[in-house]
């Protein structure tokens, strides 16, 4: 039988320290330095999340930019990323149906309501079109009951929304917080200044009335003034008849409409029908980063749909001081034509 001599054995244990003590030294910065794992609901959120995370995060959008947001299949794949998450950025309210499904398959409780990864961004902010409860009724279409979740086309409200996303990144790694917060300040000074240059961009066309396809824009036209007349849906999320199409090409008419703005993700066809008949022009604006190509940030979406709006205006006549004097006279409040 063979024995080992105790001086031998001491030596390769204290080898084996050794060898243990230079992996933990190279394994402790890489450990430190691990990034935030983010999934977002949307590009919009993302490139939020990247702007105030820097190198520090790593940003995955389940939503690609051109895609109906209510629309969303949830797939396995993104089950997956959502397990690996630490946090999970989502519009809350009932402007995701899919959400919870997705929830449900990453099977985390950190992503629950409450819970340290859920970064619910409708916090703090004014919501518009919130329904009375006697208002509440399929019969109306796909009405939201918590009120519009479209609230990011107001860039005054993105800065509410990084704000939300701050302070997640700064629970989920306090000794970043610094850095985080210096990001946000970034973010927002770049935002606050687009918004002073577009909303002068804008002036001139204040009280333009605009007809819409959806309804995710009433906070982009309460920011830059112009007024929506009617919708295309005749019901949030309801496919247009011709009946219905008719009747919003009259109301153009009758009401001096000449912009119809629609989303990527409608019918451009149905868009530009009812605006050719009625003399005007219809636009396929960005309603989030990425839904253009191109427009691959937030500050850029809104100078790319304010730039497209002036070029429709001086394309249908619509020149500056022609917006509606009297906004009562245009029936703007609820409904459709």
């Amino acid at each position: 039988m063979k024995h080992t001599s105790p001086n031998l054995s001491r030596i390769r244990l204290r080898g084996a320290r050794i060898t243990l003590i230079a992996l933990l030294t190279l394994l402790l910065p890489t450990l430190a330095l691990a990034k935030i794992r983010i999934v977002t609901t949307s590009p919009t959120y993302a490139d939020i999340a990247r702007r105030i995370g820097g190198d520090d995060v790593t940003v995955f959008s389940i939503m690609r930019g051109p895609e109906n947001p209510h629309h969303v299949i949830p797939k396995p794949s993104y089950m997956m990323k959502m397990r690996r998450a630490d946090l999970f950025i989502h519009t809350g309210l009932d402007a995701e149906p899919w959400v919870p499904q997705l929830i449900k398959g990453a099977r985390q409780q950190r992503f629950l309501p409450g819970e340290s990864g859920d970064v619910n961004v409708s916090f703090g902010i004014h919501l518009l079109e919130v329904p009375k409860h006697n208002e509440l009724s399929r019969a109306l279409g796909d009405i939201h009951v918590f009120g519009n979740p479209h609230f990011t086309m107001d860039p005054r409200n993105g800065i509410i929304v990084a704000r939300t996303i701050t302070n997640a990144l700064k629970g989920a790694d306090p000794a970043r917080a610094e850095e985080f917060e210096t990001n946000f300040n970034d973010f927002k000074k770049s935002v606050e200044a687009l918004d002073a240059r577009l909303e002068e961009k804008m002036a001139p066309y204040k009280g333009t009335p605009v007809v819409t396809y959806h309804r995710f824009w009433p906070y982009f036209l309460d920011r830059f003034g112009l007024i929506r007349v009617g919708d295309i849906e005749p019901k949030p999320g309801i496919v247009p008849g011709p009946q219905h199409l008719a009747r919003v090409v009259q109301t153009m008419h009758t009401k001096g409409v000449k912009i119809v703005i629609y989303e990527t993700f409608n019918s451009k066809k149905n868009a530009q029908w009812v605006a050719q008949r009625a003399d005007g022009v219809a636009v396929a604006c960005a309603q989030e980063v990425d839904a253009v190509k191109g427009v691959d940030s937030y500050e850029k979406m809104f100078e790319y749909n304010v730039d497209l709006l002036i070029d429709a205006f001086k394309k249908a006549g619509v020149g500056p001081g022609a917006g509606a004097t009297d906004v009562d006279k245009l029936n703007t409040v609820g409904a459709n034509p």
